[in-house]
């Protein structure tokens, strides 16, 4: 007799978790840690071995560093404690021993944390742009840099563009792990004087709902002449920039970085500023 199939009830606004909907809308670790890795090994020549993730959140990221190589060691810095809870239950606690045990998370200010020193830091997500002022930056780059090792490399990815600058909203149909909703990023206010931006995060479910204000960012948005002015003032060397390529089909970015002297005036564009003390 064949048995009947259980459905999976569709996500709403109430059975919702907005930390999974993050991870499957914003990150892709299985593509960010391979990168990371084939970057570090073409600058420095040996292989990453420790990676620390600032503002790392839920810690996908360094769950997946963990896995790639029995020998990795990730550390994740942030200062919210419930985030990092969740991050034990729902994503260290799924990795095989070994490697649950080569995840570090400290719950900590980034800019207090200095061990153990890492082959490379990467700050991601933008989230550095809590950092309003220059000092603020300023600090946290040279924090940064003690917690490296001699040969290490600090990456911060950054935004920008003409669209960056538009109150407006950006809506992707996200359909992964069994899960169907809508992605809202929502560039709420922006003031040019300041660079101030409030950004926040919506998801909408097929079922009418929606959850509103998942996510909350009160940020400044910084450009790519002051994070290479401030890395270099915090003493990295070799400071440059990998720009995304385009897809020409789409004519969006194709997640290929390479090191550029001069980039496009793309209404929206992503990039990482690179940096290696001196």
């Amino acid at each position: 007799m064949q048995r009947a199939r259980t459905k999976t009830a569709a996500t709403t606004a109430k059975t919702a978790d907005k930390h999974v909907l993050y991870q499957l809308s914003v990150q892709a670790p299985d593509v960010d840690v391979p990168f990371f890795a084939r970057y570090f090994k073409r600058l420095t020549g040996r292989p990453l071995r420790v990676f620390r993730e600032d503002f790392c959140g839920t810690a996908l990221l360094c769950c997946e560093f963990a896995k790639h190589h029995r020998d990795n060691l990730a550390i994740g810095v942030d200062i919210h404690g419930p985030t990092l809870s969740w991050a034990k239950r729902h994503n260290v606690s799924t990795l095989e021993p070994n490697a649950q045990a080569r995840v570090q998370l400290i719950q900590d200010d980034v800019r207090a944390v200095t061990e153990p020193a890492a082959d490379l830091t990467a700050g991601l997500n933008f989230s550095y742009s809590i950092f309003k002022t220059r000092p603020e930056l300023l600090d946290y780059m040279r924090a940064a840099r003690r917690a490296l090792k001699d040969d290490g490399v600090f990456m911060i990815d950054a935004w920008g563009g003409s669209d960056s600058l538009a109150e407006m909203e950006d809506v992707r149909r996200i359909r992964a792990n069994g899960q169907r909703f809508t992605y809202i990023w929502d560039q709420a206010k922006f003031d040019p004087i300041s660079h101030n931006s409030v950004c926040k995060i919506h998801f909408a479910f097929e079922d009418g709902t929606a959850l509103r204000n998942a996510f909350t960012y009160d940020w400044r948005l910084w450009t790519l002449p002051e994070l290479r002015e401030l890395m270099t003032e915090a003493g990295f060397a070799d400071v440059h920039v990998l720009w995304e390529g385009t897809d020409r089909d789409t004519n969006e970015g194709n997640g290929i970085y390479r090191r550029v002297k001069r980039g496009d005036a793309d209404p929206a564009w992503i990039a990482y500023v690179v940096g290696r003390p001196s």
